[in-house]
């Protein structure tokens, strides 16, 4: 299967889960040993939060059952060749869920209107980087945000971002993938920073109190005032890369 067919078999398997959602941003993933990922972020109607699908299976292992369904059409139970290896993959195709292959998560309220703000700032722009011709390693990051009149990133994730703030908002979507696709994202020290900066500014509330709240507690009677009951800190799968580089900082 080629990337472009991987890519649409995969958008069009997320686009029948989630009818009458607008799509925000999506992310393509693509190396050189066929270990394509694809990501989309999109938003429900009336709702703060934003979806975050992606797929499961790489255009390599994918390919690799395909060729193992199309074994098993022409062998029996026993190994033994009953018919022809299917001549084209069109069939093979046809019969494959990639829905099987697609999930999804939440991206927090706070971090879906960082997101947006930042991609309505920068509609209209478009960027392609050179591409290396022969490269062994890296990936080619194409990334289209459907906000306004919209926008496309193209690069090599081996070469400076285009785009500062669009690779931090990359580094939070790579907590969603795993192995070489997020390292990928989440390569980039800037863009480590820049996403640890804006998690700090948008959960500063929960840690550093307003002083209208302090004043009502200073004006409490003793005898009235109650402990608050304590925040507990972030521990979700999607901030522990962020909350690393905080550290880190």
């Amino acid at each position: 299967m080629d990337a472009s067919r991987y890519f649409d078999a995969m958008h069009n398997a997320m686009s029948t889960q989630h009818i009458g959602a607008q799509l925000l941003l999506t992310v393509r993933l693509q190396d050189t040993c066929g270990n394509d990922a694809y990501l989309e972020v999109k938003q429900l109607p009336g709702e703060q939060s934003a979806l975050v699908c992606y797929s499961t299976m790489g255009r390599r292992c994918l390919n690799f059952q395909l060729f193992r369904k199309g074994w098993q059409l022409c062998h029996n139970a026993d190994g033994q060749l009953t018919g022809r290896f299917p001549s084209s993959a069109d069939s093979l195709l046809s019969q494959t869920d990639f829905r099987a292959y697609c999930r999804e998560d939440r991206l927090d309220a706070a971090r879906t209107q960082r997101l947006v703000e930042e991609l309505g700032q920068r509609a209209g722009t478009n960027y392609v980087g050179v591409i290396p011709q022969n490269a062994r390693t890296g990936a080619q990051i194409t990334v289209e945000s459907h906000l306004g009149c919209g926008a496309r990133w193209s690069y090599w994730n081996q070469d400076a971002s285009p785009c500062l703030p669009l690779a931090a908002i990359l580094y939070w979507l790579a907590d969603f993938l795993a192995g070489n696709e997020r390292r990928a994202l989440q390569s980039d020290p800037q863009a480590a920073a820049l996403a640890a900066q804006w998690l700090a500014k948008d959960t500063a509330v929960f840690f550093c109190p307003s002083p209208a709240l302090t004043a009502v507690c200073h004006s409490t009677p003793a005898a009235r005032r109650s402990r608050p009951a304590p925040v507990p800190a972030a521990r979700s799968k999607s901030w522990q890369s962020v909350l690393a580089a905080m550290a880190a900082v």
